[in-house]
């Protein structure tokens, strides 16, 4: 009887399935590769092309655009200059317009102390209600406009009176 030779038996690699199949030791060593050198080289890289990017703008010779304006501007004239000795603020009394206070607009704060306070524009300084123009008794800020015509202004209980305009 005759034998028949047999052949070594040779085994063929087999791929791993696809997943969770752990990998050969020539990709970890790819991988390692690309980690310690790869990677660091497009960083590098990264930083170089974005370097060359802001120099290339930072270095364009554009003029920056311009325009022209043309506003027209009213001019207004300036108060004419109070007298001297004219005060621009006040406390508590009577003062005499175009003598002692300026006209104008004024303005306090409120009362100083006192629950309210009281102002008065006067035609003149004789005591008595027919000569007041005006008149008010506040607990907030106040304002009061005094015009060249009136004769005098009044305030008590009152903070500074400072002239607005």
């Amino acid at each position: 009887m005759a034998v028949a030779p047999t052949l070594p038996q040779v085994q063929q690699p087999v791929s791993p399935p696809s997943g969770d199949a752990p990998a050969a030791a020539g990709e970890l060593v790819d991988k390692q590769r690309w980690i310690t050198v790869g990677a660091p080289l497009a960083f590098i890289i990264a930083i170089v092309a974005n370097l060359a990017i802001i120099a290339v703008i930072v270095n364009r010779h554009d003029p920056a655009p311009t325009a022209t304006v043309h506003r027209r501007v009213q001019t207004v004239p300036a108060p004419p200059a109070l007298p001297p000795g004219l005060a621009t603020t006040l406390g508590e009394g009577r003062f005499m317009v175009g003598t002692d206070i300026a006209p104008g607009t004024y303005r306090t704060t409120g009362p100083s102390g006192h629950l309210d306070c009281y102002w008065e524009r006067l035609k003149d300084t004789r005591s008595g209600t027919h000569s007041i123009i005006a008149n008010n008794l506040g607990r907030g800020p106040a304002t009061v406009t005094i015009p060249p015509s009136d004769g005098a202004f009044q305030t008590r209980w009152c903070n500074v009176w400072t002239k607005v305009d």
